[in-house]
């Protein structure tokens, strides 16, 4: 339904300039046509999506004349005794605006702007002064837009939301359809509704596939870039989009929340291998996956920032790994990573640690310091009382020890970051297998054929038959005589 909406628009013309000749490139003061747009937002999706607008601009049919950005301001952290102040924070949109040579606005210090002013178009762009921008686009902002700042636009505004509206509202949806393990997710451009986040109607939408593998960055950059081309494609077909524009259903919205530190916890007692890394792909570069880990009286945790699936073609650090509870990390010697095994069979391997109050440390390192020899450390979902013993490992109810070739084969999958040798032999193997099962298929065609061609042998007659003719020919030659 959504699909024919975007049918009908017309194709975004590709621009001549390459990327690297729009990067530093000054806006000129002559007018251009299309629409003044100011444009709202923060992160890699929403400097993903400035791209892609900025191209607009120069395109044959271009949606957009002239671009401005608005995002919140940078934070730093005041030293004390010292005159210098420390960088915090910069918003990812705002690099991108300053290499795309885009003018800057920041919004107050706080996070409020109820009593913020829209600002006037830049005199350099040569539309006199006062110029008010004509439309809004908002992407990835974080902060509500009320209804004053709405109308402030002559065209009011839209938004770019990385989703198939009405599922996935709200802050979080590229985390959420990570963990929901969904094959599809998309993005949608929609007018933006003034009291309820992403309830507007929408104006074009665009699916797109979600492989296994891709961690929130890859598909903030993709969607943004994605949702850029489409916000372009609208932009210049705004009075069409809009009058067919299609009411969101709402017994079909799904809300998403933010999450905490609390969402990345491993929970070995229930979590598989292939659980923890949907966590780790969906919190990428934000939060890493943690654990506890006991030495001696000591409770650490420990968040885990390099992981990745173990294969068949990756030799356990231990044969009888399975014995193993889940959590346990093994080492071996000259390996760079430290295994632990889980519950469903799985492995993990892990490359880069941080313990609590230390520096980052590879797994040599981290082996280094926390592992002995002959003595292999556990990592905990919950923190143990330091003066008792570390409580038993505690399965799930009808819970069955994984066989050793269902264990070994279970994370044979071709994810989106798996190296090239790994897909290689992925590929070798599953060609060996059709072929196989080609000579099976051919010799049993010849066997059917060979019965075939076989002439039918006359049934041999039981001893008991045989024996009794025998008897009757002698009493009749008997008989005879």
């Amino acid at each position: 339904m959504t699909l024919s909406v975007l049918a009908r628009l017309s194709p975004i013309q590709s621009t001549r300039l390459t990327p690297w000749l729009c990067r530093g490139m000054k806006q000129q003061a002559t007018p251009r046509k299309g629409l003044k747009v100011l444009f709202f937002g923060t992160d890699e999706f929403s400097s993903s999506a400035l791209t892609a607008l900025s191209k607009g601009i120069y395109s044959e049919n271009p949606g957009v004349a002239h671009i401005e950005v608005v995002c919140p301001p940078p934070r730093y952290k005041v030293r004390t005794n010292k005159e210098k102040t420390k960088l915090i924070w910069k918003a990812r949109v705002s690099s991108r605006a300053t290499n795309l040579g885009i003018r800057v606005h920041n919004t107050p210090e706080g996070g409020s702007i109820q009593d913020w002013e829209v600002p006037t178009v830049d005199l350099k762009a040569g539309y006199g002064a006062n110029a008010q921008f004509d439309i809004g686009v908002v992407a990835s902002f974080g902060a509500f837009l009320p209804q004053r700042i709405i109308d402030s636009f002559p065209q009011k505004m839209i938004n770019l939301h990385p989703s198939l509206l009405p599922k996935y509202r709200g802050p979080t949806p590229i985390q959420t359809a990570i963990l929901n393990s969904d094959t599809h997710t998309g993005v949608t451009v929609q007018e933006v509704h003034p009291k309820r986040y992403d309830a507007g109607n929408i104006l074009a939408q665009v699916p797109f596939e979600l492989k296994l593998g891709m961690h929130r960055l890859d598909l903030m950059t993709q969607l943004g870039h994605l949702g850029g081309e489409l916000t372009v494609r609208v932009l210049q077909n705004l009075e069409y989009s809009r009058k067919h524009s299609i009411v969101q259903d709402e017994t079909q919205a799904t809300i998403t929340h933010m999450f905490t530190s609390g969402d990345a916890k491993i929970r070995w007692e229930t979590m598989t291998a292939m659980d923890v890394m949907r966590m780790h792909w969906a919190h990428f570069g934000h939060i890493a996956v943690w654990s506890f880990l006991r030495i001696k009286n000591k409770v650490l945790t420990v968040k885990m920032t390099d992981i990745e699936l173990a294969t068949s073609f990756d030799e356990p650090l231990e044969e009888d790994y399975l014995s193993f509870r889940p959590g346990s990390a093994l080492r071996k010697r000259k390996h760079d990573y430290i295994e632990f095994p889980c519950i469903d069979g799985g492995r993990l391997h892990v490359r880069g640690f941080t313990v609590e109050g230390k520096q980052p440390r590879d797994g040599l390192q981290f082996a280094a310091g926390y592992i002995k020899k002959n003595k292999t450390p556990c990592m905990l979902t919950l923190s143990p009382d330091c003066k008792r013993p570390t409580p038993n490992f505690v399965y799930p109810e009808s819970y069955k020890r994984p066989s050793h070739l269902a264990a070994v084969k279970i994370n044979d999958v071709p994810l989106y970051h798996s190296k090239p040798k790994f897909v290689k032999k992925l590929k070798l193997l599953e060609e060996a297998e059709e072929a196989k099962e080609a000579e099976e298929v051919k010799s049993s065609e010849e066997l059917d054929e060979s019965k075939e061609t076989e002439e039918p042998k006359e049934a041999e007659e039981p001893k008991e038959t045989k024996e009794l003719k025998e008897s009757e020919e002698l009493k009749e030659t008997d008989e005879s005589k």
